[in-house]
């Protein structure tokens, strides 16, 4: 059984060789080149490289621009006709540990979208320093201009999924999305998603030591606006967009209390949100499909378009081509 709270309901030259790179060796699909972006600009393509093309879709290492850092991660295109519905996967973890393999969005191509990932600056091969919220944020954001490129993605159905630590930059990013007056991210969805720093310190006090002073230089005393910028729970008020948020009951990594505190808060705010418990489940959600048995279905009412992007119609294939994963170690 599933407990559910229901709420409101990115030099002209350069890149235009680059392009031509791109389509000329069949990195693009659909014989479309990309709305352009001059090399070096934020969301800019440096490269995609197809590693895996399966039954129905292609998977390709990212290699784009944020803040004048290369940045490394994935994309996975359907080769279903398009407009298509697009996801920005935010991965958890930090530094290298969590870092990703691709097999992470696997579950969202196979059932029809396009999506890209971020590795984050500092990682996995990309440039710069982990800042954990900080600017990486721009990583997440850049994906936008990247997607848009794409000649497949139907800009107006964009979302956004997060695990951990990923639900966090994703609720920074909806923050972001408020403070601007952006709409470009219609729907997110988020797994054992970091809301509080302050309440993760609490559970697990050796992260200032092991996580947070390598990474902002201060303790929450000194520098409390480190933390409470990363803190969804702070600011439920500049959450406008559709939320679903997922949380096992035994994840002993981030509290479930944590999402509770925030549908609470995000609820007495008004705002659309839904809150989904997994009973018994740990952080990862490993024994359901990362969160995707639910997660789907959700994304398909918001993003769908009334096509069928089900988990258990695609599940065939999402089994499929994560064994690849699997077996490549890519």
């Amino acid at each position: 059984m599933i407990w559910r709270v229901n709420g409101l309901h990115r030099r002209h030259g350069l890149a235009l060789l680059a392009l031509a790179i791109l389509v000329i060796g069949g990195l693009l699909p659909g014989g479309a080149a990309p709305r352009a972006v001059a090399a070096g600009a934020n969301g800019a393509i440096e490269s995609l490289t197809l590693f895996h093309s399966s039954e129905h879709s292609d998977y390709y290492d990212l290699v784009y621009w944020s803040d004048g850092l290369r940045i490394t991660g994935y994309v996975g295109i359907p080769k279903r006709d398009g407009p298509r519905p697009a996801i920005i996967y935010n991965r958890g973890g930090v530094w290298d540990a969590g870092k990703l393999t691709g097999v992470e969005i696997v579950p969202l191509v196979e059932s029809g979208y396009v999506v890209a990932a971020s590795q984050y600056r500092g990682n996995a091969g990309s440039e710069g320093g982990d800042q954990f919220g900080g600017a990486d944020l721009n990583d997440v954001l850049n994906l936008i201009t990247v997607l848009k490129q794409l000649p497949k993605v139907d800009a107006s159905r964009i979302g956004m999924v997060g695990a951990s630590r990923g639900g966090m930059m994703t609720y920074m990013a909806l923050k972001w999305q408020t403070q601007t007056g952006r709409t470009d991210i219609k729907a997110a969805a988020t797994v054992g998603g970091l809301a509080d720093l302050n309440m993760w310190i609490e559970q697990r006090p050796e992260l200032v030591e092991g996580l947070f002073l390598p990474i902002f230089g201060a303790g929450p005393e000194d520098a409390p606006r480190f933390y409470t910028e990363r803190s969804a729970l702070q600011w439920p008020h500049l959450i406008n967009t559709p939320l679903l948020v997922v949380h096992g009951a035994a994840d002993q990594e981030i509290s479930v209390e944590q999402s509770k505190l925030l549908v609470e808060a995000l609820l007495a705010a008004g705002k659309p949100v839904e809150f989904v418990l997994v009973p018994g489940a740990d952080h990862a959600l490993s024994a359901h499909w990362a969160g995707f048995t639910v997660i789907l279905p959700w994304l398909q009412d918001r993003l769908g378009g009334g096509e069928d992007l089900s988990f258990e119609t695609h599940q065939p294939a999402i089994e499929e081509v994560s064994r690849w994963f699997f077996l490549n170690h890519h």
